[in-house]
């Protein structure tokens, strides 16, 4: 394993998977939507705060943010069976118009907790929607041998935008208020609504898939129980979820507020730093060769991500916090990028948009987790709401490495 310096940094991007012009575009449509759809998770977590003044209603239109999820089985079954490309271009538009509503509404005065979150709700589908038609659509538009570099090339783009959307979130709020970060929320949607159409349609692979919808969607459910490896990486991935992720949307906007008195602006810092370490973490990842163990790095990512948190929980110093928020973004982004690219080396092809979706589905535990977050530090106070939830992780993690030492040298 070599760093590459500079020269031979852009060298590696040139030869790369990158070189595809119809992945070149998707891979630019992800990092675009993945972009905007995390920072609206953000804004909307601010204005929610905004609007209610309760920690509670934070975590439930965080919740309902994120539960469309529980229908990316479905949609990855879809993703297996239909037109990618459209698919995409179908989520993309619902995302512009869902923007476009949050416009009119904060314009006119007429936003209600109601509308806000059925605005939410209706915007959660097409996150089922996208993630695995997405995962899948990848190995349609790249020879394959390339296959593999185009997946970690992927998954980076979109693990650092689960960082680096929220960062730009929080700067949207105090640089230009709730309309304008929701204008520009809504430009960004369009600018991917364009990119998806220059995409080749030609190029996307439908498997002859006779069976019955219901029967399609049991052998994706079938194929992961019987997957030992892709089993265990989604059930990590349902537990960080749960436990780790909800920092972000349910407990920083109530850390910036209550705690460290910082308001918007040290909201939006606090969580631009999220940002930084998830793009350091992402051309790490890209400037070595490719790393062996992987599963290794997840296990060091999950446990300094939630390591981070516990610290967090009890810091008083907002720029003691802004350090913790940078580990934890970096230790996020290795996490969902191994996680990602292991679930997507360990699946058959033809199962890929099945397993993605049911991938995506795991995440249905963020808006649990987000709930559950809002009504603990309602009772609890966040501090000891953040600290009970990075410290359960932990004890998951080590009952993990306890039960499955293999895990460390998965590959």
């Amino acid at each position: 394993m070599s760093k590459l310096n500079f020269a031979s940094f852009i060298s590696f991007f040139l030869k790369s998977t990158l070189r595809h012009k119809d992945f070149r575009l998707l891979w630019t449509s992800t990092f675009i939507s993945s972009t905007a759809r995390w920072a609206d998770v953000i804004v909307i977590g601010w204005l929610t705060l905004d609007l209610s003044e309760s920690p509670l209603m934070v975590g439930i239109v965080a919740g309902s943010k994120m539960a469309g999820y529980i229908l990316a089985p479905i949609m990855g079954m879809a993703a297996d069976r239909m037109n990618r490309r459209k698919l995409l271009i179908i989520a993309s538009l619902i995302n512009v118009l869902v923007s476009v509503a949050m416009i009119l509404l904060i314009f006119s005065g007429h936003l209600q907790m109601s509308l806000l979150i059925a605005l939410a709700l209706i915007s959660s589908v097409t996150w089922a929607i996208d993630n695995p038609t997405r995962q899948a659509f990848i190995a349609d538009l790249v020879p394959a041998e390339d296959i593999s570099n185009a997946i970690a090339f992927n998954s980076v783009a979109t693990e650092m935008t689960i960082v680096i959307g929220p960062s730009i979130g929080g700067l949207l709020i105090p640089s230009f208020g709730l309309l304008g970060a929701y204008l520009t929320i809504t430009f960004i949607f369009g600018v991917d609504l364009i990119v998806l159409f220059f995409i080749n349609a030609k190029k996307h692979i439908i498997f002859k898939n006779k069976e019955s919808a219901f029967k399609s969607l049991h052998s994706g459910f079938t194929y992961v129980l019987g997957n030992q490896v892709v089993f265990l990486l989604l059930a990590i991935a349902f537990l960080l979820n749960l436990l780790v992720a909800p920092y972000r949307y349910a407990f920083l906007p109530l850390f910036a507020r209550y705690t460290l008195h910082a308001g918007s602006q040290g909201y939006g810092v606090m969580t631009s730093m999220a940002g930084v370490g998830a793009l350091l973490a992402g051309i790490t990842i890209l400037s070595f060769t490719p790393l062996k163990r992987k599963g290794r790095w997840i296990l060091v990512g999950a446990l300094g991500w939630a390591i981070s948190l516990v610290f967090l929980a009890f810091s008083q110093w907002y720029f003691v916090s802004i350090g913790l928020v940078f580990l934890a973004g970096l230790s996020q982004a290795i996490t969902w990028t191994f996680i990602a690219t292991l679930i997507i080396e360990h699946t058959a092809p033809d199962m890929r948009g099945r397993v993605m979706g049911i991938r995506t589905a795991a995440v249905i535990s963020l808006p649990l987790g987000n709930l559950i977050a809002g009504a603990l530090a309602e009772n609890l106070g966040v501090s000891v709401a953040q600290a009970i939830f990075a410290l359960t992780a932990l004890v998951f993690m080590a009952l993990i490495i306890v039960a499955k030492p293999t895990f460390a040298h998965l590959d």
